[in-house]
């Protein structure tokens, strides 16, 4: 096929379903009867360009895993290779005095007229405030699942398997903004970090992740950076609602009355909290307390959560990012809008190629891939993915 009918196909498979994108490109290119598209052809035609894509990415950053001393097989510094000192201390300017204060006078500002419980008092998650925004690198990391056909084995996939899951990781820095997406955590951990090494977004900066706490994203984020400083935070919509699910499970008596002790609870978690809230979800009285082993859940959830619990209050009065947002965008973006409808079930194959193909485009990466099958892998300025969007 040639290049300009890829281009449209790509455009039209990533929007619509297989069947309207064939009823169109014959239309388009009047074509029809024995000479017309089919369906088949054009879902065999876009899982080879997208396992195509994929092994192209797969081989650049196999390569610059080695280049940087890293195991391109397990993503690990390699035994005798020497991680940078700018990677793993960070040189990075001090605050200066004004921006130490501009926080201060923040943090004084919020806790006025506020109980002692719902103020921001924490000088660890105060310290943990990045002052400088441009010398961080943020990534949000979010899995979407999409129904897996039944019976399909060629691809590896399980035959009882009920999901397929995409990986999606949001990278945004100074430089701009680059969207990963593949099948498995761990590859896209790997993948992840040689865009980090290629385009020196380790060196003498800040690394802050976003997700919605689950432990596969944990154990990739400590396994593949253990060897540099780094911050996780827990998204701040996945904690509120997992305290409201464990609480409507949990609580009884008038709907104002829980919806008091909820909005109370979130207050405290707002500024990061996390002992004041455990004592008062202990000292609520026992007349609206439906199920103490839900209370006892979210207490434990709250203790397991803690290394990852900042101060959303103090994020949110700097404009800074509280939540794993552009992440679960992307995965709209890449996958969900597309391969998420009533009916719908994919091969491990078809549905990350569809995906892979929308993050080039969404990167501004696919013309450079249908010129000379090449992929940047470098950030994308806002301006380009706005319109990329659009």
């Amino acid at each position: 096929m040639s290049l300009s009918v890829n281009n449209v196909l790509m455009d039209l498979c990533c929007a619509t379903s297989y069947r309207n994108a064939v009823d169109i490109v014959n239309k388009v290119y009047n074509r029809g009867g024995e000479n017309g598209f089919r369906v088949h052809t054009i879902n065999d035609r876009m899982e080879s360009i997208g396992d195509a894509i994929s092994r192209e990415i797969d081989t650049k950053s196999c390569g610059i895993l080695q280049a940087n001393g890293f195991d391109p097989e397990t993503g690990f510094p390699l035994e005798d290779s020497v991680v940078p000192d700018s990677i793993k201390v960070p040189s990075l300017p001090d605050a200066t005095s004004d921006r130490k204060q501009e926080i201060s006078k923040a943090v004084t500002d919020y806790n006025k007229g506020r109980d002692k419980c719902m103020r921001i008092r924490s000088r660890t998650l105060i310290r943990d405030i990045e002052y400088f925004p441009d010398d961080c690198v943020y990534i949000s990391i979010d899995d979407v699942g999409v129904r897996h056909q039944k019976d399909k084995r060629k691809d590896g996939g399980s035959k009882n398997g009920k999901v397929v899951e995409n990986t999606v990781i949001h990278i945004q820095s100074k430089e701009g903004v680059y969207i990963i997406t593949t099948v498995g955590m761990d590859k896209a951990f790997r993948l992840m970090l040689a865009y980090l090494l290629e385009n020196h977004l380790l060196e003498n900066r800040h690394l802050y992740f976003f997700s919605d706490g689950a432990r596969n994203i944990r154990k990739g984020i400590k396994d593949y950076f253990a060897f540099c400083p780094h911050k996780h935070m827990l998204d701040w919509y996945h904690l509120e609602k997992r305290m409201t699910e464990l609480l409507s499970m949990a609580l009884k008596g008038s709907k104002d009355k829980r919806h008091e002790i909820r909005k109370q609870l979130a207050g405290i978690l707002w500024v990061g909290n996390i002992s004041d809230a455990i004592e008062y979800l202990y000292s609520l009285d026992k007349a609206f307390i439906k199920n103490a082993q839900k209370l006892d859940e979210a207490v434990e959830y709250l203790n397991g959560k803690k290394p990852y619990i900042c101060c959303y209050a103090l994020r949110a009065v700097l404009g800074y990012r509280n939540s794993s947002n552009p992440a679960e965008k992307a995965n709209d973006l890449v996958v969900a809008t597309r391969q998420k409808h009533n009916g719908m079930s994919w091969s491990f194959s078809g549905s990350h190629a569809l995906a892979v193909i929308e993050a080039i485009s969404l990167n501004g990466e696919r013309d450079a891939w249908l010129r000379n099958h090449s992929i940047r892998f470098s950030p994308t300025s806002y301006d380009e993915i706005e319109k990329n969007v659009a």
